[in-house]
Formats: structure tokens, sequence, C-alpha cells
């Protein structure tokens, strides 16, 4: 504060006018100068003060004080212009200083109380409430950048209920501590993504609500801003999982209920189906065992949708051997004198030989980024790329190739960590077209592919050197085929599920020959057996056995 010294407790002189009642200046001992007007030997009224120190006030004068309208300013620059009430800054005034700063609103012994604007030097302007020169209760602050907080403040800081608007888009409503999102609020980000729920320290913490720009919607725990702990995530496509969540990636205990009705229970690791599981699939077909990087690998029990039951060893979602036919000789049921000797027939393997559907990538080319499942030539995100790049896909594998609009589209090669490799036609960011897919055991099928599975015309090899050539459906042999065995079987004819099922012919290395119907990869139906010594027995087989002759 500034206050006017009376100029009777100086020695001072008056060097003219009335410097008792009326107008008139003086000059005290220690060189302040006035001049103005006098009343009982006080000055009073209208006057101007010049302090020795270069203080400058010009106004209203009462008792010898500051009283009414007027103008203080310093040496240093500050100025200010207003009320003041018994020597004191009180009422409403402006004070500025040379640095920018600017103050305008109401003053209460000689500090900012009640309602103001502020200006800072570095180009913020709060505009609300204050208490003892700091900013308290509900106001307005706009930042230099465009971005805003509007709400409470506690002890200069936002604190409380508000609204904070950011120079990018960015919108956040809800609670605050010390400038800091903290507690329940709702953040609106510029590329449409919405985040409502529980935050600390800025972060996303807690339970929340959490919608992608893409239409995907998680609900449930989060941790240092990133999902983590149990929750719920929803595609457009129709995908939803529940379960354990680890940095933002499936991880854990979990079910994937997919498009078609198909379903996952089991564990994940990465965001792919890995560890022990239950794949139960739309057409009545199951799956129990390992998985690993989304695919059935290692011990484990396929139940096709007729109940047919296969059990062993599976890599990378496929049987580790080709599946076997039946070659029991026909044994005729209440025949005695025709009956002939056999074998046991073998187990029949079948599982998918199936490679999953691409994942979408990220971009390992430095510049680029992803978003909303686009790649993008640099952090702004206004282009998509296109041409050829690399990228490390989420379960490990790389991919090499060509890239239309953000998507993989084209020619490409995607190599994954446990040795597999597909080269050929992608679209979609799935491999579709025509391609190679290699196994680290030698096995390799090359044809078409659909949405990432073998689908059409293709050709498959074993890695004992079995051939299965003919048409697949959702990675399996699906229709006509012929299926030759390292030993000189083969079998030409209808497959259904991986194993012969319809009509097909069976020709043995010993010139034995089968034609007629198969069911789960065993003769069953009507067919006629031709052996080498000119044998034949036509009839109705079950099993691999004849059991009413024609």
């Amino acid at each position: 504060m500034w206050m006017a010294v009376l100029p009777h407790s100086l020695h001072a002189v008056c060097l003219k006018g009335d410097c008792r009642d009326g107008m008139g200046i003086f000059v005290g001992e220690d060189g302040r100068r006035y001049e103005g007007g006098f009343k009982e030997g006080l000055l009073w009224g209208e006057g101007t003060l010049l302090l020795p120190d270069g203080t400058r006030y010009t106004g209203d004068f009462v008792q010898g004080r500051y009283h009414g309208n007027g103008e203080l300013t310093s040496p240093d620059g500050r100025r200010y212009a207003g009320q003041f009430r018994d020597g004191v800054i009180e009422g409403t005034g402006i004070l500025t200083r040379p640095d920018g700063f600017r103050y305008e609103g109401d003053f209460m012994l000689g500090r900012f109380n009640g309602h103001g604007v502020m200006l800072y030097p570095d180009g913020r302007k709060f505009t609300g409430e204050f208490r003892n020169n700091v900013v308290e209760g509900q106001g307005r602050l706009e930042y230099q950048d465009g971005s805003s907080y509007t709400g409470t403040f506690v002890d200069g800081k936002p604190s409380g209920r508000g609204e904070r608007l950011y120079a990018d888009g960015s919108r956040y409503d809800g609670e605050f501590t010390e400038d800091k999102h903290q507690g329940q609020g709702v953040l609106e980000m510029p590329d449409g993504a919405r985040y409502e729920g529980d935050f600390a320290d800025d972060l996303f913490e807690g339970q929340g609500t959490l919608t992608f720009p893409d239409g995907r919607k998680y609900t449930g725990e989060f941790s240092k801003g990133k999902i983590d702990g149990q929750g719920c995530m929803v595609w457009p496509a129709g995908y939803e999982y529940t379960g354990d969540f680890v940095a933002g990636k499936m991880e854990g205990h979990g079910v994937m209920q997919y498009p078609d009705q198909s379903r996952y229970e089991g564990e994940w690791k990465g965001g792919a189906r890995c560890g022990q599981g239950i794949m139960e699939y739309a057409g009545g077909s199951s799956y129990e065992g390992e998985f690993l990087n989304g695919e059935p690998h290692g011990r484990g029990t396929l139940i096709d949708a007729d109940g047919n039951k296969t059990s062993g060893q599976f890599a990378g979602g496929r049987p580790l051997a080709p599946p076997v036919v039946g070659e029991d000789e026909a044994k005729v049921k209440g025949a005695g004198e025709e009956k002939m000797s056999s074998s046991e027939a073998e187990a029949i393997s079948s599982a998918s030989v199936q490679a999953g559907p691409g994942p979408k990538a990220s971009p390992q080319k430095q510049g680029m980024v992803t978003a909303d499942g686009f790649l993008f030539t640099d952090a702004t995100k206004q282009e998509k790329f296109t041409g050829k790049t690399s990228y490390t896909l989420p379960d490990g594998s790389l991919y090499e190739g060509e890239v239309s609009e953000g998507t993989i589209e084209g020619n490409g090669t995607q190599v994954f960590p446990d040795g597999r490799k597909y080269s050929g036609e992608f679209a979609n960011g799935q491999r579709n077209g025509r391609g190679e897919y290699f196994y680290p055991d030698g096995s390799r099928y090359t044809g078409q592919f659909r949405d990432g599975l073998f689908d059409g015309e293709g050709k498959y090899l074993f890695p004992d050197g079995s051939v299965y050539q003919g048409q697949f459906a959702r990675g399996l042999f699906n229709g006509n085929g012929t299926l030759q065995y390292k030993d000189g079987k083969k079998y030409t004819g209808s497959f259904r599920g991986d194993l012969p099922d319809g009509l097909g012919t069976l020709v043995s290395p010993d010139g034995t020959v089968y034609e007629g119907e198969f069911r789960a990869g065993r003769r069953t139906g009507n067919g006629r057996l031709t052996y080498p010594d000119g044998r034949v027995f036509e009839g109705e087989f079950q099993d691999d056995q004849l059991v009413k002759k024609r």
C-alpha cells in the first residue's frame, strides 16, 4: 500500500498559497512536494504528491490520506488507477506493471479481492474471483495457445469441478486437483475417442469406458493411462472380449465371442490366443488344448460337427500328420466262409490347416504412425501412406511389401517369430488372393487365400511327403481333391472337414481299390472293393466293414 504522510508531522515549507485552508504548495524536509488542497493543515481535496523515491500520487485526499479516486505510480513502473480508502487501495481499479501484467477489478486492503480480470505477461487471461491476492473460487483461465479452463480454483490452481478445452480440440469435463485431472471426468479427443471414468494425475486410472475412433468400446479397469486389469472390449464388426488385459492387450484369461458365433475361452498373451483354451466353431466343431500365436499348437483334441474326435500334436493350426483313411479288408457280417484277414484301422487325424487372419500392422519405418487401423506418413495423421514399407505386427511377425491408403494391400511377405512365412497377395490387411505359406517343419501350402485362410484351389505338402491337392474352404480340405500318401496310398474324391467324406476312390499300394461312399474318413455306405487277385465285394459298408453283400 502507498499512504500519504501528514504535512504537519514534518518540517515543511509552504512555498505558495494557503497551506492551511485553501490551495497551496509545500515542500517537506525529506524532499516530498505537494500541490493541491488543504483543510485544517491537512492534505484535503484534489492534489498531487511527489515522494523522494519518485512515487507519485494524483487524486483525492481526505485528512491527509489517499481517499477517493486517484492514480498512483512508482519508480519501477507500476501504476494503479482507481479507488482508495484511508490511504489504502480499496474498491475498483486497474493495476499494471511494465512486464505486461494487468489487473482490473476489486481490491480490499490493497489486495485483489472479489471479481477481476488478470492479464499475465505470458499471455494468459483470468476472469473470475480473487481472495487475498490469489485466484480463488469460480473463474475462467484462457491460455495463449487458445486453450482454456472454466471452473473452480483453489490457491491459484484449477481444483474442483471444471472444464478444460485444449488447443488440439480435446475437451475435459470433470474434477481437478492442482491443475490435474483427478477423480471423475470425461475426456473427448480430437480424433473422436472418448473416455469417461476415473482419473489420477491426468491419466486414466481405475474404472472407465473408452470409445475408440474406429468404433471399438472398452469398459473396465485402467492403470497409468492404459487398459489394464479386468474389462470388456466390443468391436463394431461383432467381436466381444471379456477378461484380463495387460498394457492395453488381451493377456491372461478371457472369453472372445466372434461375429460368426464362434467362441474361445482360455488363456491369452500379447493379444493372441496362447496357452490352454477351448475354441467352439460356428459349424459345430471344437478344439480343446494348447494354442500359440492364435492357432492350435501343441497337445489338443479336435471334435468335428459329427462327433468324431482326434487327439494329438498340432503345430501352426494343423495336425503333424495328414488324415488317414481306413485300409481294412472288408469283413462280411455272418458269412464266415468268406471272412478275410485284416489289421486294425489307423486313427484318423483331423485338424484345421489354416493360417489365422492377418493382424493390423504397426509401422516400423521411422516417422510413420498408425491410428484408427491406418498407416499415416507422419504424426500429423493428415496423409495415409501408399507405397512399400516394413511393419512389425502385434504378434511379433514382420510384414514387408505394399501398402495402399494406409492398409496392407498388394504383394508382400509376412514372417512369423516361430519361422512360418507367407508370400503372396494381400487385400484389406489380410492374406487374400494367391500365395504360399511355409512352415518350419517343411510343410507348405500353395494356392488361394480368403480372409487369411486357405480357401479355393490349392496344394498342401506335409512334412512326411504326403500331398493333398484340390479344394479348400475356411482353412480345411473341403470339396474335391486328391490325397497322395508317402506309403503309396491314394485317395481321390470328396472331402469334408479335412477328411474323405462323400464319393471317392481309395487305391492301396498292393493294388486293392475301393470305390464308393466315405464318411469321416472311413468306408461307410455303398461301395465296391476289388482285390489284386480279382475278387470283388460289393454292398453296404460300415466303419470299413462290409456288413451287407449284394
